[in-house]
């Protein structure tokens, strides 16, 4: 005699059988950013070969973006397997000023601001540097073939929680694609993956925030990240 299974078990499975497979393939694409990052220090480095200070400067910069990008995979590997976040009172001034550096070769005027400037959020400061760095890639990206762009990061405390904007004034969100633009592979670039969002959306998710995708007085494109300020207790 067979039982049917249970659908609340059938959904609850597929769910977190998605989730994971967004994991691992969050995963590669941080391994593609690290991969990018890394290839630009070396260019440069090629270019500067003869200055020492440049030089160093360059592989100094490889270097780093390998040790981050081992880092960023173990805490997503550990976010997979359930593991428990490592969190700890950040400075989202820092966090966001780390996450600035991964915009090479941007073409765009970039604006921070932060109130107060003292502000902190009790987070996994690694996967909330990842959310605040794909953010920013993608205004980086929207820009693509601008003269100039503009791009503005405003984070404030409201209430019991931390708002981070990410804002830039390139074409918006494609409408077709906005209800579903933090699913894995729905992407409006010819060479994106889709995974970045979807990888933001899980971290903000276990941080007990969102993120959100909401259009800009400019026309362009506005993500907004909560987080709570405190760690529940």
């Amino acid at each position: 005699m067979t039982t049917a299974s249970d659908p609340n078990d059938r959904d609850a499975r597929a769910a977190a059988l998605a989730i994971a497979g967004a994991l691992g393939a969050g995963v590669a694409h941080e391994l593609r950013n690290t991969l990018a990052a890394i290839e630009s220090a070396l260019y440069l480095a090629r270019r500067h070969a003869e200055d020492r200070a440049r030089l160093g400067e360059h592989l100094a910069r490889a270097e780093n973006e390998v040790r981050k990008g081992q880092a960023v995979i173990d805490r997503v590997l550990a976010l997979a397997r359930g593991e428990p976040l490592d969190v700890e009172p950040a400075s989202v001034a820092e966090i966001v000023a780390c996450a600035e550096r991964e915009l090479f070769d941007v073409n765009a005027t970039i604006e921070v601001r932060v109130a107060p400037p003292d502000l902190e959020v009790v987070c996994d400061r690694i996967l909330i540097e990842r959310v605040i760095a794909n953010l920013l890639l993608n205004a980086r990206d929207a820009l693509e073939g601008r003269a100039r762009g503009r791009i503005v990061v405003r984070a404030l405390a409201s209430g019991e929680a931390v708002v981070v904007d990410v804002e830039d004034d390139g074409p918006g969100i494609d409408p077709e694609i906005a209800p579903r633009i933090f699913e894995p592979s729905v992407t409006s670039k010819p060479t994106g993956t889709g995974l970045g969002l979807a990888l933001c959306r899980i971290i903000a998710h276990a941080h007990g925030g969102t993120v959100e995708a909401l259009g800009a007085p400019s026309g362009g494109a506005l993500f907004r990240l909560t987080l709570p300020a405190k760690r529940a207790s």
